[in-house]
């Protein structure tokens, strides 16, 4: 079964050569600025953001991703980062490096609509050689193909101390081998839509829902809703459910006010779940250091007359008041 498996994903992969898959994680809510160039140092003046993904445990030539994302608030109204991402499907690797750029234009304190763009460069390999086949001599498998091209992206989010709610589409640009269909082309795109809430059900808890929707042109919209069960602003435990049938359950820690740990699996409800596996991921991040509260995103230290943001290049961020 794990033969015919890897198989049918191989052919999938090898007949859509170089066409984008835009990965999708359960510990979105953390890793927001690999797909969206808008969500960047959310959390800390400086982030660090690490996430890694493993589908199907035990099946050869499952979904391998992940992605490292560094961010850095220059000023209160822009940030910038830098996104290194790889995906590893059968015989199809894909590696991305994109700078990000966001800016924020504020409502108050603690409100901000935040416009983001990325500009890089994708590597695309589809190595149709290493592909294990019945028959050593079939020609359609004995090319390596390997394409390097320009890509953007593009973000919205809006954070506010109770909520948000982000909108993006990671790659703007498409590479297929051998087709007239690469470049910029609206009907490849994929759409990435997160939101999120947070609920003080207490001193010491907090209820913290997110809902994750990814979707492009006629394909089947793919949907992660996680429940983050958050004690003492420390500890948290998740369950939540992917579209895809399959359940979601995990934990993550705060350690130290600079380091966050989370851990999450994906266990499968449909007919083919033994012979899949489960789905682990492992997210690691560091803040320097991490805001205690979503209160303080961006105190307005600096105002001109009109009551609107300026820059104090000599006292830069010095006066500016973080929890610890």
């Amino acid at each position: 079964m794990r033969a015919k498996l890897t198989f049918i994903i191989c052919v999938l992969y090898v007949s859509t050569s170089f066409g984008q898959n835009t990965p999708r994680y359960s510990q979105f809510n953390f890793a927001q600025g690999v797909n969206n160039p808008a969500a960047l140092a959310i959390d800390s003046k400086v982030m660090v953001d690490m996430i890694f993904r493993h589908q199907w445990f035990g099946l050869e030539g499952a979904p391998t991703t992940g992605a490292i994302n560094a961010q850095y608030e220059l000023y209160h109204d822009m940030a910038v980062g830098l996104n290194v991402s790889y995906d590893l499907i059968g015989v199809n690797h894909a590696t991305i490096v994109s700078g990000q750029y966001a800016y924020r234009a504020y409502f108050d304190n603690d409100n901000a609509l935040i416009f983001g763009v990325s500009l890089g460069m994708d590597q695309r390999v589809n190595d149709l050689p290493s592909a294990q086949l019945t028959d050593l001599d079939d020609p359609a498998f004995a090319t390596l193909y390997s394409k390097v091209h320009f890509n953007a992206g593009f973000g919205l989010y809006y954070h506010s101390p109770k909520f948000y709610v982000g909108a993006s589409i990671p790659q703007l640009f498409q590479s297929f081998e051998k087709s007239n269909a690469s470049g910029f082309q609206l009907p490849s795109w994929h759409y990435f839509i997160t939101t999120g809430f947070y609920i003080d059900a207490g001193e010491n808890y907090r209820l913290n829902p997110n809902i994750q929707i990814k979707t492009a042109l006629n394909t089947p919209i793919q949907a992660d809703l996680i429940l983050r069960n958050t004690f003492m602003n420390t500890f948290s435990l998740n369950v939540g459910y992917r579209s895809e049938n399959s359940l979601i359950a995990g934990a993550d820690l705060l350690v130290g006010g600079r380091y966050r740990m989370g851990y999450a699996i994906n266990y499968d409800l449909g007919k083919l779940s033994r012979a899949k596996g489960l789905s682990h991921e492992l997210y690691v991040g560091i803040g320097l250091p991490y805001h205690n509260s979503r209160e303080d995103f961006s105190q307005r230290k600096y105002l001109n007359r009109k009551a609107s943001h300026k820059r104090d290049f000599n006292k830069g961020y010095k006066q500016r008041r973080w929890y610890k």
